[in-house]
């Protein structure tokens, strides 16, 4: 996973060496995401998470962003185990405009870790439509998640991957 991260990172870095200027300006964004298990035990028990991820950094050029962010949701089933997380992630953003800058498209990847009592790593890789200052998005995140269960005064601690399919409508400034 780290060299696959580092890998994406010196092609980005490259693209922006090749691309032109670095200009540097501050600006962020806010999504409201929903996902949906789509594998392995999660999936079977129709796990849900609803969310806000927001991030803030620097756009480098015109296409490049960027920045750190944080991701409030929290993750349920109507079956089983529901949870809080708080992931604190790494975001990359290329952003493209087809039309006036009105309409383009972008691609997203995040990388971080949810410090929270049952939380793990986290990821997301996505892309989608850009209008105006409007992102509509699809795309596939992860959480490593450990809950906790207690059975007659057992203490089992399950660990689940969950593969989640995301939908996410945004604004960024």
């Amino acid at each position: 996973m780290k060299r696959i991260i580092c890998l994406i990172m010196f092609i980005a870095l490259c693209q922006i060496v090749v691309n032109g200027e670095v200009r540097k300006n501050w600006c962020g964004g806010i999504n409201a995401e929903i996902s949906f298990a789509i594998t392995g035990a999660a999936g079977e028990f129709d796990y849900k998470s609803i969310g806000v991820a927001g991030g803030y950094g620097l756009l480098l050029n015109d296409h490049y962003f960027v920045g750190l962010g944080v991701k409030p949701n929290y993750i349920f089933s109507d079956d089983d185990f529901n949870g809080f997380f708080l992931p604190i992630y790494g975001e990359f953003k290329y952003k493209s405009s087809l039309t006036d800058k009105y309409l383009g498209g972008y691609g997203v990847v995040r990388a971080g870790y949810s410090p929270t009592g049952q939380g793990g790593a986290y990821a997301h890789i996505g892309g989608g439509l850009l209008y105006k200052k409007w992102e509509f998005g699809l795309g596939i995140s992860y959480q490593n998640a450990t809950f906790k269960e207690t059975w007659d005064k057992d203490v089992w601690y399950c660990d689940y991957n969950i593969v989640f399919a995301t939908l996410s409508v945004g604004y960024y400034f």
